[in-house]
């Protein structure tokens, strides 16, 4: 049986990663004042062990969800680890010249 990935708030839009009932990381995000109906994702963290092995993502796709029933409806970061397109943010749909990425909510949840 896969393992059981939960969201939990914890304050504003930042929201604990859970799996299995255990805290195994957050995401950290707020209002972004400078983006009508958007969200600033500041850090995404797991546990090292609990990495590479898709929980990120669902939580990610999980949050965008929440924040899109929320009724935001874009999501922005400043990615200082960017390599390449099919890293973690690219492949969540991010995009982006230089540091700051984006993503339209709707357009990542229903391609």
């Amino acid at each position: 049986m896969p393992p059981e990935i939960e969201l939990e708030k914890f304050h504003g839009l930042s929201l604990n990663i859970n799996l299995d009932g255990k805290r195994v990381g957050f995401i950290d995000a707020w209002e972004d004042k400078k983006v009508e109906k958007g969200v600033w994702v500041e850090y995404v963290y797991l546990l090292k062990q609990h990495r590479d092995n898709g929980i990120g993502t669902t939580a990610m796709r999980m949050a965008l969800s929440r924040w899109r029933e929320m009724g935001y409806e874009s999501v922005s970061l400043d990615d200082v680890h960017w390599d390449k397109p099919q890293d973690f943010w690219g492949r969540l749909g991010f995009k982006g010249e230089g540091k700051r990425k984006s993503l339209i909510i709707s357009d990542a949840l229903d391609a």
